[in-house]
Parts: structure tokens; sequence; C-alpha cells
């Protein structure tokens, strides 16, 4: 299309606007995916030479010829071109150019935005300024223009009338389709899209996960998704979900997840190839499908969490039994779920298979928190089928820390002392195996997790065994008491292992502990204060060094807090017991020391 078109019949001006347009759909869609790495755009900037090339022509026959053909449908066709070219000016990273772009096509189409030719590439102006304004970090502007996107769809709707895209305008003389109606929908889906990343942005956290779900909703109601995406899509929501308690939502957007998932395996079974393309297709199946089975564990584990820290508050306090999140109050004034929290759900896709699992309910009993934890198990060991400690050894530690959590929170509900030890042994026998096997050079940040907690964990079993030696009128067996100690020596051996981790080549403490690891070194070595005094021997030698052992721990935190006043600052209980403590101790070894010399 050219300048000279003023002399064109709208037949022609119609055929040439088609031929160029697709020239730069070619350009756009395909040939630019295999542009050289050294002139990435090249595709994109001959699209926008010729897309220049078109406005200007369209222009000339806006000034020449405004009858020729209608001015809404010359509108239209301007509006696309204007869209196209700020498109390429954002994606090349020219914003100011996309911005003047992309506003004068606003200003063109807003004079007609109820029409049916026009309600679509308006739409999509308002999306990519959004985007544009995104990118800029001014949330409120993007978040001006998508609202006015998702306005215009929803008053376009109430007309009753069908779009029109640019495609049906030059192919069928106006004649609307079933496509046209689902790229309208589609163009509306991409706003809510772009809304909830533009609320999680704002930190509008709830508003963005509201958004999210209607976006997977919307995807589904319109066969408009990739399953794998979609699922992993859903299965991620859904830990937002549950981490605010709604484990309602959390649940059905896992179920939602799975069944979406076994729909697409079926599929993939029923075109089964040797092919490289469909060997990778059942790679990335077997790979996002760990993936949810891994959130399907976090929700076990969320829930298990929440149902403890419920029953440990106050009695009188542990009314609220609500886990829809119908007590949380939105502030829907886009109207996107009329406010209620449990609309959330998708009502064409049937999840009751997933979602008759394990329950959305608090854990109140032992047998409530078996089921969960057998799920989790279940969960965490069809994640392992793909995680191997061989092959992506990060993620297996992963797991097998979350199958740990999982005992920790079944043993919470377990009232009986013994069977609660055996639970918290089978946590040591899984971290200590697997400790085994990494490297700690490689793997550091993970053993140190894993050496903190096991000396939670030998604590843990310390503690049942003297509340069991304690509730006990006979005298402790040489057995029981040689069991004590060994609890302490582990547990004060895997803190060590953890403080030693941190300090530097020289043995010595860094002057200033990093943030994260203010709370955890001063516990430890508290902790290893605490477990030197309760071992036992009738030896004044080895008392001696228990205590000496014990001061050691103690004015390590004095040392620390002294030097560090944010350390100080957070751990002011533990610093001031500390202080304490090196004080009175030094007259028990002076006490220990005098009667090994007499």
């Amino acid at each position: 299309m050219t300048v000279t078109s003023s002399f064109m019949t709208a037949k022609e001006i119609m055929n040439d606007f088609k031929e160029n347009y697709a020239k730069v759909r070619k350009l756009l869609d395909e040939d630019s995916k295999n542009d050289p790495e050294n002139e990435p755009y090249l595709s994109k900037y001959k699209a926008k030479e010729i897309l220049i090339n078109m406005r200007d022509s369209i222009g000339n026959i806006m000034e020449t010829k405004p009858d020729i053909i209608d001015k809404v449908i010359l509108g239209a066709m301007l509006g696309t071109v204007i869209l196209n070219i700020g498109i390429i000016f954002m994606e090349t990273e020219e914003l100011r150019a996309s911005e003047m772009i992309l506003t004068s096509a606003e200003d063109i189409l807003v004079i007609n935005s109820t029409k049916p030719e026009i309600v679509q590439t308006l739409i999509n102006v308002y999306n990519n300024l959004g985007i544009l304004w995104s990118k800029r970090d001014e949330l409120e502007k993007a978040k001006s223009y998508l609202l006015k996107a998702k306005d215009l769809y929803e008053n376009f709707k109430c007309s009753l009338q069908i779009p029109l895209s640019i495609e049906q305008i030059i192919n069928n003389a106006g004649e609307a389709s079933a496509d046209d109606f689902l790229l309208f929908e589609k163009a509306h889906t991409l706003t809510l899209y772009y809304l909830a990343q533009v609320f999680g942005s704002l930190k509008e956290d709830l508003k963005s996960a509201v958004y999210c779900h209607v976006t997977l909703r919307r995807q589904l109601q319109y066969s408009d998704y990739e399953p794998i995406d979609w699922a992993l899509n859903s299965a991620t929501l859904s830990q937002f979900f549950a981490e605010f308690n709604g484990f309602f939502q959390s649940r059905h957007h896992l179920a939602a997840a799975s069944t979406i998932l076994v729909q697409h395996e079926q599929i993939l079974q029923s075109e089964e190839t040797d092919t490289d393309a469909y060997l990778a297709q059942v790679e990335t199946f077997k790979h996002r499908s760990a993936d949810v089975a891994r959130c399907w564990a976090k929700y076990c584990l969320i829930l298990m969490s929440a149902s403890k820290a419920r029953l440990m508050t106050d009695e009188e306090r542990v009314t609220d039994a609500i886990t829809d999140m119908s007590n949380l109050q939105l502030e829907d004034t886009e109207n996107i779920c009329g406010g209620d929290m449990r609309k959330l759900i998708f009502p064409d896709l049937d999840v009751t298979e997933f979602e008759n699992k394990v329950t959305d309910k608090y854990l109140l009993t032992y047998e409530d928190a078996r089921e969960v934890f057998l799920s989790c198990q279940t969960w965490l060991n069809k994640a392992k089928e793909y995680y191997k400690l061989d092959s992506l050894a990060s993620d297996y530690i992963e797991l097998i820390q979350d199958s740990s959590k999982s005992y920790a929170y079944l043993s919470f509900f377990e009232e009986d002392d013994t069977r609660r030890a055996k639970m918290l042994k089978r946590r040591i026998d899984m971290l200590e195996d697997l400790i085994k096997e990494i490297n700690p050079t490689y793997y550091l940040q993970f053993c140190r997790q894993m050496w903190y907690e096991l000396g939670e964990i030998y604590l843990d079993i310390l503690n049942i065994k003297l509340d069991i030696l304690n509730k006990s009128a006979e005298k402790p067996t040489p057995h029981a008491l040689k069991k004590i100690n060994m609890l302490c020596e582990k547990s004060i051996e895997n803190y060590d292992n953890f403080i030693n981790s941190v300090k530097d080549k020289n043995g010595k403490m860094p002057s200033k502990l990093d943030y994260d690891l203010i709370r955890p070194v001063i516990s430890a070595y508290a902790f290893i204060g605490r477990n030197s005094m309760k071992r036992i021997s009738v030896e004044k030698s080895v008392q001696l060094s228990n205590v000496e052992k014990s001061y050691d721990a103690y004015q390590s935190v004095v040392d620390i807090c002294k030097n560090d006043e944010e350390a100080a600052a957070m751990m002011k209980e533990e610093y001031s017991l500390c202080q304490e403590m090196v004080k009175i101790l030094p007259i028990k070894i002076k006490k220990l020391q005098g009667e090994l010399v007499s």
C-alpha cells in the first residue's frame, strides 16, 4: 500500500491492506522466531516499515477520499496498524515511542469505542498501554488502562452486539464469526491476567489471586489454554490460598490441576510415537506432574501446621473453624467475584475424585492428622519418582525435608510418648541417611538446615525420655542414663556442626552475622549450653567438662550480642539468660575444681 492509493477503488484498498497485513503477520508470528542473534529484531523492523507505509496510506485515503470506505472500518484498519507499530516499539525497548503511538491509537478508536469493528482493537490498545506502564513501574497508571479495557468489554457485552476482528472485516465484508467472539473473549482474558500481575505488584495479593483464578476459569471456559501450564498455574495459586487458610479453595485448585493433567496424559497416550517431539512432551509431563505432586504435599504440610497452631492457642479462642476464606473481606470494587471468596471454583470441571483424597477441614485428632500425613507421603513419593538425588539433588533434598516435617506435625497429634519418640527417630534416620550422601561444599545451605534440625530432633527425644524418667518412681537403669547422655551428645554434635559451618577457615565466628543466621546461631549456642548441663555423670571430671562446655556456649552468645546490636535486640531474652549463666556457672566450675583437687 502506498500514498498513491487515493486513486484505488475500495476493493483494491481492502485487498492491498489484506496483502500487506498478511506480510506483517508472517514477519511477526513466524519469521521473527528465526531472526539471527546479532539482529534479534530484524523481522520486527521489516514489519514496522510495512506498517508505517500502511498507516500513511490509510491517512491519505481519509484525507482525499474519506467516503470510499465506511469511516468506522477505515478507523478499525488504521487503529490496528498503529496498535501493531506501538507493540513493535515496545518489544524493541523504545517505550517513549510506543507510548506516543499507542496513545494516538486510543484517540483514533475511542470515538467509536462501542462499534463491533473497533471494540476488540481498542481493548488490545488498553492492554498494551497497561503493559507499557507496568514496564515503567507506573502501576496505578497501568491499572487505570487495564480497568478501561475491562469496562469497555463489559459495556459492549451488555449491548448484545457481536465483535468483528480485523481479519473478518477485510475477508468477509463485515460478517461475524465464532472466531471473532473467541478472539474478543481472549483479549478480555488477557486484561484480567495483566490485572492480576499489576495487583500483585501493588501488594494487593488477595485481589491478584482472585484475578488469577478468574483468568484460569475463563481459559477453561473457552478452551484457551495449554494443559501443562494451566495445571502448574492452578497448583501454584493453590499454595497462596493455603497460606490464607483457604483450604477449600487450595484443595479445589490442586484437584483441578491434577484433573487436567490426567486428561492430558490420556491424550499423550493416544498419540504415542517415538519422535523427539513426543518424548519431550512426555518428559515435560513427568516433570510438571512431579511439581503438582509437590504442591499437594505442601498443601498437606500447611494444613497440618495450621491445625497445630490452632490447637496450641488458648482453647477458648479455638472457635474459628473457617477454612474457605469466607471470613475475609475483599474490596471488590471491580466486581470480579461479587466479594464472595467461596465462588473461586471451576464449575465446569469435575474434580471430586481428587478432592475426596484429602480433607479441607482443620485437624483435631491423631486419626485426622494421620490421614493427611499418609496423603502427604503418597504425593512426596510420587514427586520422588522424578526428582532423584543423583540428577536433581536440590529438589530431592527438599522432598526429604518435607517428609521429615510431615512426621514432625504428626508427632504433635500423637499422645503416646513412646510412639512419638519413634516418629522422631524416623526423622533422624531419613536426615542422617541423606546428609551422608551429599557434599557440604556444594550443598552447605541444606546441610546447615539439616544439622540444625537434627539438633532439635535429638533434643525433642531427650525431653521425652527425661519426662518419662521424671514420671517414674523407679530408679533409672544404667541403660536409660546412657540413652540420655547419647541424646545430649548427638544434639550437641549436630548443633556444633551447624555452628562450625558458619565459622571461617580459622574457626572464628564472623564479626557480624548475616541477618538470617542470627537467630539459629544464637539458639544453637543456647541449646548446647542447656544440653551440656543435662548430661548425667557421677564422675567429677566429666561433670566439670560438661559445665565448662555449657559455660563456653553461653559465653559465645554474650560475645556475639556484645559486638552486634542487631543480634542483641533480636535475641533479647536469650542474651539476658546467657548473661546470667556466665555469672553463675564460674561458681559451679570453681566448686567442681575444688572437689577434684581435694
